[in-house]
């Protein structure tokens, strides 16, 4: 009976380590062997695969890892719709289109690890690698919004940046989470053909 009761709290222990957090398989197992809980990768991966299912947590990948959270939190950030947005839009140029959005919208160059959460591919093309002074800074910063930046992560500015395509991209991604129209007046005397 003590075994049965070990085994349904479990996913509790999995969800104190994810805590709010976003957090990798390999980073749930580590936090729960240094608390003395050994668990094996199939198994915890067995228990995050069914909280997944059950609605308890949320799952996205961000090569090479899948990422778990829970999922009473709102995951509904700028990242995600910027990423979704541009997705629908244009997939083969969703990563760069991302990039020249998020660099409008923070006025600063953009770590690869944000186009990642936007789960676009990240972009080569049109991109240039900048060395900013203010790196620590940016990092510090996201640091604060829970937003973990590794030292690996690329810092990318768009080479041609194109105010009149943002305001288009700006524009589809508000058409795509709210309905724009019921603030929007149609014109109903269009010319027809005779």
């Amino acid at each position: 009976m003590i075994e049965n009761f070990e085994e349904t709290q479990k996913y509790k222990l999995i969800l104190n380590e994810i805590n709010g957090e976003e957090k990798s398989i390999t980073g749930i197992q580590k936090s729960l062997e240094e608390k003395g809980i050994n668990m094996h990768r199939l198994v915890l991966t067995g228990y995050l695969n069914a909280m997944v299912e059950l609605g308890i947590l949320k799952e996205k990948e961000i090569k090479p890892a899948r990422i778990f959270s829970a999922a009473g939190q709102n995951r509904h950030d700028i990242y995600s719709i910027v990423g979704s947005s541009m997705r629908k839009f244009d997939e083969e140029n969703a990563g760069y289109n991302s990039l020249q959005v998020l660099y409008y919208l923070f006025e600063r160059p953009i770590f690869t690890r944000e186009l990642e959460r936007c789960s676009v591919n990240i972009p080569t093309k049109n991109t240039r690698t900048i060395n900013s002074q203010y790196r620590n800074d940016y990092v510090k910063k996201l640091g604060e919004a829970d937003i973990k930046i590794p030292v690996s992560s690329v810092l990318l500015e768009p080479v041609d940046f194109d105010k009149a395509g943002i305001t288009k991209l700006l524009n589809y991604i508000l058409a795509s989470e709210y309905d724009l129209r019921k603030y929007m007046v149609v014109n109903t005397n269009q010319k027809t053909l005779d």
